[in-house]
């Protein structure tokens, strides 16, 4: 029975992204221009983690590592012990996206984390259309987000997690500053389990500094009466996401091998552990998007993942592999993910979880 309802939910996953997509090609939220340009600091849409990257980041529903600040804020409530994150991403362009995060239990059913992200370009030769680099000077892109968590664990099958973040986007001598908001909630039952999570609400974000100030002519032919002048900026939106997941523990709801556990596994040592996960996301920028990812884990030791996300112009198909070592109160992975696209190459991911108890 309860196979049956997992296939019903995630085939009802997948009509309402038909669904989307269809009305998308009509004329709906999409719109003509697919709200391209709705939103600013795309930084904050870099998914986190290798784990979740080699998953196609259909992760909101499993979310049991640091990295679930970042997917669904609900989901620590699984980590037990103290828990330590880094992820490195090698993106396009010379650019780099770092994630750092840290889960500490506050009392059996309370959990905290703190998370740094950034993305920064390196020095960037200052270019004019007339100059190809003006002064020999330069600039760099540096974009930071700065969360706290906490999370409860309400009932046995209900929680939720609320994170406050400090986000700055930063280009040469301008800056936009704000806090912003994400929201997560997770619903166990057994083997499965549902995760809903909503992120980056709050205020516009503005530019300010020192590089929107000049100096101009009052009237050309009066050069020599100059006055100080400023460039008008326009406030923009931060991207918010919505992200539905559903993930099923294959080996107990299929075949039968194992004791279905809500944890997934986390806590409960087995030979064979194989996950199906499926997300729904929708962007206050860009169109719809669905992610279908997969993990199969040997005597948790080695694990193997796949995934492919669905009206996404940059990223399709993902891949990963993870090793992970445990001994005397002491608990390491180190992850792998490579995710091919369409007109940049092959971004490269590298995570280290460190758990101590």
């Amino acid at each position: 029975m309860k196979t049956i309802l997992i296939t019903l939910v995630f085939g009802a996953c997948i009509g309402t992204f038909v669904f989307a997509q269809q009305q998308n090609a009509q004329g709906s939220s999409a719109g003509e221009f697919r709200k391209v340009g709705a939103a600013g600091a795309q930084f904050l849409k870099i998914a986190a983690g290798a784990r979740a990257n080699g998953m196609a980041g259909a992760f909101s529903a499993i979310a049991n590592d640091p990295t679930a600040i970042f997917y669904n804020n609900a989901g620590i409530v699984d980590i037990s012990g103290y828990m330590g994150h880094f992820t490195y991403t090698q993106w396009f362009g010379g650019y780099s996206h770092n994630f750092l995060a840290g889960v500490v239990p506050i009392s059996d059913k309370y959990r905290a984390g703190l998370s740094v992200t950034s993305f920064t370009s390196g020095p960037i030769p200052f270019t004019t259309v007339q100059e190809e680099n003006r002064l020999n000077t330069t600039y760099s892109i540096t974009d930071v987000a700065i969360g706290a968590t906490v999370a409860g664990q309400l009932t046995e099958q209900f929680s939720v997690g609320v994170t406050l973040k400090y986000v700055q986007n930063g280009i040469g001598g301008m800056s936009a500053s704000g806090v912003l908001a994400d929201v997560g909630t997770m619903y166990r039952f057994r083997g499965v389990r549902l995760g809903f999570s909503i992120s980056n609400l709050g205020p516009q974000l503005q530019y300010s500094g020192a590089d929107l100030n000049f100096r101009t002519d009052l009237l050309r032919e009066l050069q020599y009466q100059q006055i100080d002048a400023s460039f008008l900026v326009n406030p923009y939106n931060a991207p918010i996401s919505l992200r539905a997941g559903l993930v099923a523990d294959m080996m107990s709801e299929v075949f039968g091998m194992y004791d279905s556990d809500p944890n997934l596994g986390i806590d409960k040592s087995r030979e064979h552990r194989w996950l199906m996960a499926l997300e729904f996301e929708t962007l206050s920028d860009v169109p719809e998007q669905l992610a279908i990812g997969t993990e199969y884990t040997w005597n948790d030791l080695v694990s193997l993942r796949a995934g492919y996300r669905f009206n996404q112009s940059i990223f399709g198909l993902s891949t990963g592999v993870g090793i992970r070592y445990i001994g005397s109160g002491f608990e390491g992975t180190l992850d792998y993910a490579l995710q091919p696209t369409s007109a940049f190459g092959i971004i490269n991911r590298f995570s280290l979880t460190l758990r101590l108890d």
